[in-house]
């Protein structure tokens, strides 16, 4: 009987185990990002509150992507394959500039470049360009952020960092799509609201456009 007993309990464990790998999986699975891949940030500010919206009509190798806010403003960003993995820049908002068509070089938006997010996951600290400005950006814990994904709250694992203005970021942790899920400094803050995947009628000023060449 205590064999018997000792056998169902180590059985038992195994399920148990199972089950919360499993989980874990599934609590942490993000759809591929792709054409139609609809990305909502919440901006907050000390006296404004509004919406910022990316359309993707690339994601890799060349990111693209349309964007609009809530007052209407509107422009495209394209991002080459050299940028998107090589990048030591970051700008937080000059490319976006309304009516127009901005192309990266050096630097990237909403988005690590996958050589940075190698660096500060590997060294825990990471030398990047923030709007131009030569600083450094240094980790501090892996964490996850609730953000609804395709209608459903997932929780989606993240890695926390600090640059030295004292600006508090989070990017997902996925080193092919290391997205910007939050930034914050003093009354400001950025967070990722919902992902939308799958929805290419969703693009309006892209759609039946070329990609700009690298």
């Amino acid at each position: 009987m205590v064999g018997f007993l000792r056998i169902f309990l180590a059985v038992l464990s195994v399920i148990v185990l199972i089950a919360m790998v499993c989980g874990a999986a599934a609590e942490f699975s993000l759809p591929q990002f792709g054409l139609g891949t609809v990305l909502v940030w919440k901006i907050e500010g000390a006296e404004y509150e509004e919406t910022f919206v990316a359309r993707l009509a690339s994601f890799s190798p060349d990111r693209f992507f349309e964007w609009e806010n809530s007052a209407g403003q509107q422009g495209t960003v394209f991002m080459p394959e050299r940028a998107v993995a090589e990048a030591k820049g970051y700008e937080i908002s000059s490319q976006f500039a309304t009516g127009k068509d901005k192309k990266t070089r050096n630097e990237t938006t909403l988005w690590l470049s996958r050589r940075v997010f190698i660096e500060l996951k590997e060294k825990k600290t990471a030398r990047w360009n923030l709007n131009g400005v030569e600083t450094r950006l240094k980790f501090i814990e892996e964490a996850s952020v609730s953000v609804e994904v395709n209608r459903n709250v997932t929780e989606l694992p993240v890695i926390r960092a600090a640059d030295d203005r004292n600006g508090i970021w989070s990017f997902l942790n996925q080193q092919e799509n290391p997205l910007m899920v939050h930034y914050e400094i003093r009354n400001y803050r950025q967070t990722l609201a919902s992902v939308t995947t799958g929805a290419p009628d969703a693009l309006r000023w892209i759609k039946g456009r070329k990609l700009p060449l690298t």
